[in-house]
């Protein structure tokens, strides 16, 4: 007469035949639940004696946990869209010394809380960093040189709607605000994007993002632009927008990145990706390191540790697709094929009714997401920009938007560090591909 029923109640549910809804088919029957509700779970049973004597006995709890997928989804253990892995790319996790390859549901691949962003490969061996999909609100700082801080709220999948409950946002630059980041629109809402690790290298003509290497210059916007699109079209590569590099730069300065540290620069005068120098500003070629998962190297990651983004302050400067629409010349003769390529793939900014770095800056005041005007105090000065980066705006010959500053910019290279530039090849200029998974 013995029986059983499986359920999420830890007390005791008595000793009513009528609460256990299976009965024992056999002695030592082994008892096999398939659940499709992950929470902790409890076995009661319910035993009678040949006297008619009832006793109930609990099984220690079963904790039945969601599988980890790499789709994309939000997942509310991890409190982030899962990564979206796209065809031929691996999930690769650091074991300490070195990178191995792992699977989408290994519940150690990432931790945004622990500030162990997820990283991936390609069938290249490139390597790949995901920035989920997320809302932020700049609470101080704003339009300033001072560098403020930054509140981030993970998106749920593709909805409105934050891992905290917010559905409302304002959409708009100013304090206080909250945005839904406009660099995850690719044509259509993502869940998050896959950043190039590093620099973009040349390896026999061909994009290969990896550390240790020369990072690829003196190459036009348009064949950056070019080379980036083609690299896998299959996984929606392209050049790094403006909006881009700004996720990743508000994520660096958040809670889940290095936060209340500024980002040390890359100061190899050799290009070398993924070096760093011995503080936040150095100098050219002071104390550099190539190793970048030394206790100093991981100083240059956006998260402060070895699953960041790297070579965002200093290196080489970075072209980004993004440009005033002035009609320098220069747009046609270094930039035609970007600027007339897809709306999806670049930003645009406007011209000021007087072409100026300043006039500029000012009527392009409402952009937010890019890291520039949300937080600069101006578009005209060596140390505008939050932690005393560079901050000229694109104007007149220089229409095109460079970030983060050169291996000799010291105090003003940075993350929020930009200018503008005339489009054509640069001995001190390379620039970065961004993936996404459809």
């Amino acid at each position: 007469a013995s029986k059983w029923v499986y359920n999420t109640i830890s007390g005791a549910i008595g000793e009513n035949e009528s609460s256990y809804n299976n009965t024992f088919s056999s002695d030592e029957q082994t008892i096999t639940q398939k659940s499709t509700t992950a929470g902790t779970y409890y076995l009661h049973v319910l035993t009678v004696d040949n006297a008619g004597n009832k006793k109930e006995t609990i099984s220690n709890s079963v904790t039945v946990r969601k599988e980890l997928v790499a789709d994309g989804s939000y997942n509310e253990d991890k409190g982030v869209n899962t990564p979206n892995l796209g065809e031929g790319m691996i999930p690769i996790k650091w074991n300490g010394s070195s990178w191995i390859e792992t699977t989408g549901n290994d519940p150690e691949w990432y931790d945004y809380k622990a500030k162990k962003w997820a990283n991936a490969k390609t069938s290249d061996g490139s390597m790949w960093v995901w920035i989920p999909r997320y809302a932020y609100s700049i609470t101080s700082g704003y339009h300033s040189s001072n560098a403020g801080t930054i509140e981030i709220e993970f998106m749920k999948g593709l909805t409105n709607e934050t891992s905290t409950g917010r559905t409302s946002f304002q959409n708009s630059s100013g304090q206080g605000n909250w945005n839904i980041h406009p660099a995850f629109n690719y044509g259509q809402e993502v869940s998050g994007i896959w950043v190039a690790k590093f620099e973009a290298s040349n390896n026999e003509g061909t994009i290969k993002i990896q550390p240790g290497v020369s990072s690829w210059r003196s190459i036009t916007i348009s064949n950056m632009y070019v080379g980036c699109l083609n690299y896998n079209s299959a996984l929606n590569s392209h050049m790094m927008k403006n909006d881009e590099w700004g996720a990743v730069a508000y994520l660096s300065k958040s809670k889940y990145g290095k936060q209340n540290e500024e980002v040390w620069i890359n100061n190899s005068s050799s290009y070398i990706t993924g070096s760093a120098g011995n503080s936040a500003s150095a100098s050219g070629n002071t104390g550099t390191t190539n190793d970048y998962t030394s206790t100093q190297g991981v100083k240059a990651s956006t998260t402060g540790t070895v699953y960041g983004v790297y070579d965002m302050s200093g290196g080489a400067w970075e072209y980004v697709a993004g440009y005033v629409n002035n009609g320098n010349g220069n747009l046609t003769s270094y930039g035609s094929i970007l600027v007339n390529g897809d709306a999806k793939t670049k930003n645009v900014y406007s011209k000021a009714s007087s072409d100026s770095y300043e006039n500029n800056y000012n009527a392009n005041s409402s952009k937010y997401g890019d890291a520039v005007y949300e937080m600069s105090a101006n578009g005209n000065s060596d140390n505008g920009s939050w932690y005393g980066d560079g901050s000229y705006f694109p104007d007149t010959s220089y229409p095109f938007f460079v970030r983060g500053g050169n291996d000799s910019n010291s105090t003003s290279a940075g993350v929020f560090c930009f200018i503008g530039d005339f489009g054509g090849s640069s001995s001190k200029t390379s620039f970065r591909p961004v993936l996404v998974v459809l």
